[in-house]
C-alpha cells in the first residue's frame, strides 16, 4: 500500500470509529447523567492545571531568555575589553 492509501484508510477508520462511539453514547446518554457532572468537574480541574502550567512555562521561558541575553551581553563586554 502506498502512504496515501494508508493515510486515507486510517482517516476513514477514525471517522467510522468516531461515528460508532457517538451513536453508542447518544443511545445510552441516560446512563451517563451522573458521570457528566463528574466529568465536568474533572475537566474544570484540568483547565486550571493547564492555565497554571502555561503561566509557569511562560515564566521559565522569560527567565531563560533573560539569562541568555545577560550571557550574550557579558560575552560582548569581554570581547570589547580584549580589543
Amino acid at each position: 500500500m502506498t502512504k496515501s492509501s494508508i493515510n486515507k484508510t486510517l482517516w476513514l477508520s477514525g471517522l467510522l470509529t468516531g461515528a460508532v462511539v457517538g451513536a453508542y453514547l447518544y443511545k445510552n446518554k441516560e446512563q451517563y447523567g451522573p458521570q457528566k457532572e463528574k466529568m465536568n468537574k474533572l475537566l474544570g480541574e484540568l483547565q486550571n492545571v493547564v492555565v497554571d502550567l502555561k503561566g509557569r512555562l511562560l515564566h521559565v521561558g522569560q527567565e531563560g531568555l533573560d539569562a541568555t541575553k545577560s550571557a550574550i551581553n557579558n560575552a560582548k563586554e569581554k570581547v570589547d575589553k580584549v580589543k
